[in-house]
């Protein structure tokens, strides 16, 4: 399977292609283009990573239309919500429905760490992974009322750690860093992406 690792011009995309290959990906990064999985990783600014997705949003659309299946890490979880305030509001892709905001709790920020993933919707992606420990490098959360959350976490805080919808999951942990957790998480991703 082919996965492209987006190049937004910001972040460390190293990790998270290693992380695929060792999965049995063959990875690419660069720009948007036709393969079986996309992705959207963790590193960067709402506002940057929106002008950017935007001006690719039909392109996006297409792909999505065509079968392709889209990962975001981190930002690019958030990315995938309506709208994010992270350098002022700035809108994402909207295939959730919700928005992104700053963790509101009185905790260190930003949250820098490992936190237990908890399964709120059990599905194939969530298989082994309940109450194992992920790492979590963030200040913003999804804010959302969708059932599509399948494990939320806890700082000050619920808020989501992955969602889903038939073409797309979000994880706000970073997998690539999350040792046993990350390659459980990677498994269940392939398995979904086969299926």
């Amino acid at each position: 399977m082919k996965a492209i690792v987006v190049n937004y011009g910001v972040g460390n995309l190293y990790s998270i292609s290693s992380a695929l290959k060792r999965t049995g990906f063959e990875v690419k990064i660069g720009n948007i283009e036709n393969a079986d999985l996309i992705v959207f990783p963790g590193v960067g600014s709402f506002s940057a990573v929106s002008k950017y997705i935007n001006e690719n949003e039909n392109k996006l659309n297409d792909l999505r239309s065509n079968g392709v299946k889209f990962l975001g890490v981190c930002l690019g979880l958030q990315i995938m919500y309506e709208e994010g305030t992270e350098g002022g509001k700035n809108k994402g892709l909207g295939w959730f429905k919700g928005y992104v905001d700053k963790i509101n709790a009185n905790v260190k920020l930003p949250h820098i760490g490992w936190e237990k993933i908890l399964i709120k919707n059990p599905s194939e992606l969530t298989e082994d992974l309940d109450n194992r420990y992920a790492y979590f490098v963030h200040s913003y959360v999804a804010y959302t009322n969708e059932n599509n959350v399948l494990m939320i976490s806890h700082y000050g805080i619920d808020y989501p750690s992955i969602v889903y919808s038939e073409f797309a999951i979000g994880t706000q942990f970073h997998p690539e860093k999350s040792s046993d957790t990350g390659r459980i998480f990677f498994r269940n991703l392939t398995r979904w992406m086969k299926r």
